[in-house]
């Protein structure tokens, strides 16, 4: 018995991703903006941590959506 071909990205794989992708992007994005207004922001770790949280807030909304 031949085994069925399977579909090369599944929605749950997608979500996956997106649970772990959204979090990082946030983050990078929080270094980017600390990194280039560095005399507007006093503490970096807001930045940072808050582009991750809004970034985990995101894949979440996403997951409830699609899934």
């Amino acid at each position: 018995m031949t085994p069925k071909p399977r579909q090369r990205f599944r929605k749950d794989d997608v979500l996956t991703v997106l649970g772990y992708a959204l979090p990082v992007l946030g983050g990078l994005l929080g270094v980017a903006y600390v990194n280039t207004n560095y005399m507007d922001f006093i503490n970096p770790v807001w930045a940072v941590g808050g582009g991750a949280l809004l970034g985990w807030i995101i894949a979440r909304v996403i997951r409830k959506t699609l899934g």
